[in-house]
């Protein structure tokens, strides 16, 4: 059995940081289309709404990132 990772402050990050924390994996316009789709491509699970505020999971992203064929 797997053991659950908890979530820290720092694993969640502004989701419009991702393309400069990661510009390896994504373009700003590659993300910013992720993040429209991301109920249809995996990802959804990796944001977060804190208030009006939309934050991503660095951790779950990359487990969503690893799952994906």
């Amino acid at each position: 059995m797997q053991a659950q990772s908890s979530t820290t402050l720092g694993d969640l990050i502004p989701y419009q940081d991702i393309p400069e924390a990661f510009p390896h994996l994504f373009s700003k316009k590659g993300w910013a289309w992720a993040a429209k789709q991301r109920q249809h491509n995996g990802l959804a699970k990796a944001f977060r709404k804190v208030g009006k505020k939309l934050f991503v999971n660095t951790k779950v992203l990359a487990e969503c990132i690893d799952s994906q064929v």
